[in-house]
């Protein structure tokens, strides 16, 4: 028999125990990344037991009657321990949808992870949510390069190991984020799309800090001047590389920094056994519009679009 509870302070290391051995779940699961900024969601994150055990969760919060994959991360759905059958998962999603119903949710919202993060890359989720007439209500595609494969990465990309000034560029590894925040991220996206990063400095540094191993900034100079830089998120389980945060400054543009950036730590996580590095990804307009140019970047970088899907449940 399945029940289903919302998640409290008390479940804390329950629930990051459970995250930690999953095979479908990464660190931006575990409490401390998920509550960095629970001042902005209400949190309704649920747990599901079969009998006493634990078998799944949903990191997820609440806007009125409707029960969102948490909002405040790139991808959700139902975190499991290990590879399920398929009667199991439509079980427990039964028993979350009767919970739903008798806590008066009309709607439940699951943002689902890409499968190159997923180790038993079962789409049994995605068969249950059709077979409840959930709808389709957004497709990104979310960019990944194969590492262990025959990466092909376009000759224009190739073509700064020709370029003598190469000679002067210096990559190096950071636990300081401010330089690169405040000196090209920052400017570079108000400059570009008046936006600013999702994450404060504040807020990727302290979470750099609860994360160390996860978390990386890498920053590349030309002749003594910071150019460009990459902050990644790193999750050794699924052997994934995501670059959170990618930005050049007009010089660096001039050289090509970025894609040189790219290239190396292409190589580098190539060496380290990573099977895939993840781009992110390129769509606009709640997913019905792709942005040419960025994709065609990703594109000649070696990136192969994965489908990042959205769906809508009527409880």
């Amino acid at each position: 028999m399945y029940t289903v509870q919302r998640y409290s302070k008390f479940e804390y290391e329950v629930w990051n125990n459970f995250v930690s051995v999953s095979k479908n779940a990464t660190f931006l699961f575990q409490r401390d990344f998920m509550d960095y900024h629970k001042d902005r969601f209400e949190d309704y994150s649920l747990m599901i037991y079969e009998g006493e055990k634990l078998v799944a969760l949903l990191p997820a919060n609440r806007v009125g009657d409707q029960l969102y994959s948490h909002q405040g991360l790139t991808y959700g759905g139902l975190i499991l321990k290990d590879f399920d059958k398929v009667n199991s998962i439509a079980s427990v999603f039964n028993e979350l949808m009767l919970f739903l119903r008798d806590e008066y949710f009309r709607i439940l919202t699951l943002k689902l992870m890409p499968t190159k993060y997923n180790l038993f890359q079962s789409n049994a989720l995605e068969y249950v949510l059709f077979q409840k007439k959930a709808s389709l209500v957004r497709r990104d595609m979310n960019f990944f390069v194969h590492l262990q494969r025959n990466t092909k990465v376009h000759k224009n990309k190739k073509k700064i190991y020709n370029k003598e000034f190469t000679r002067d560029f210096i990559i190096t590894e950071s636990k300081n984020f401010e330089l690169f925040w405040t000196e090209i991220l920052k400017p570079v996206l108000k400059q570009k799309y008046d936006v600013n990063p999702v994450h404060s400095v504040n807020e990727i540094q302290k979470l750099s800090d609860r994360f160390p191993d996860n978390i990386q900034q890498f920053n590349l100079e030309y002749q003594g001047n910071l150019v460009a830089g990459m902050t990644l998120f790193i999750e050794p389980n699924s052997r994934v590389v995501k670059s959170q945060y990618g930005a050049v400054n007009e010089l660096g543009k001039k050289l090509k920094a970025l894609d040189f950036l790219y290239l190396e730590l292409f190589k580098k996580y190539q060496d380290l056994g990573f099977e895939f590095f993840d781009l992110g990804t390129t769509n606009e307009a709640d997913g019905y519009i792709y942005n040419h140019g960025l994709t065609n970047y990703k594109e000649e970088l070696g990136g192969i679009p994965t489908n990042l899907d959205r769906y809508e449940l009527q409880l």
